[in-house]
């Protein structure tokens, strides 16, 4: 499996456009091929920040997914807007399961 985390903040001005045009690729993006996880949050305490969460089952399905016509439309769009900071990390999960939370 694998997992992207990434942290994106825009400039304020900027972040609704950023929210609405990040809206229209979660149900597409949802429904492809080896998408086992896709959500985007905007941050609480920074609203011009917005967390991305992906799983997928294969590096070939993220890559795939990235070549689709929604996600072109999209980068298309936030190439407008002022991207102020962005940080994505890959991570390759080899194991996973439910976090047990200690009792005492």
């Amino acid at each position: 499996m694998l997992v992207i985390s990434a942290r994106v903040e825009v400039a304020p001005a900027d972040a609704e456009a950023y929210i609405a045009g990040a809206q229209k690729i979660i149900e597409p993006t949802r429904a492809e091929q080896g998408c086992q996880l896709y959500g985007l949050a905007r941050d609480i305490s920074e609203p011009n920040v917005v967390w991305i969460s992906e799983q997928w089952d294969s590096e070939a399905d993220l890559f795939a997914h990235l070549k689709t016509p929604h996600i072109a439309e999209f980068l298309e769009l936030t190439s407008a807007l002022t991207v102020i900071d962005m940080n994505a990390i890959r991570y390759d999960v080899a194991a996973a399961g439910p976090l047990q939370i200690p009792q005492d």
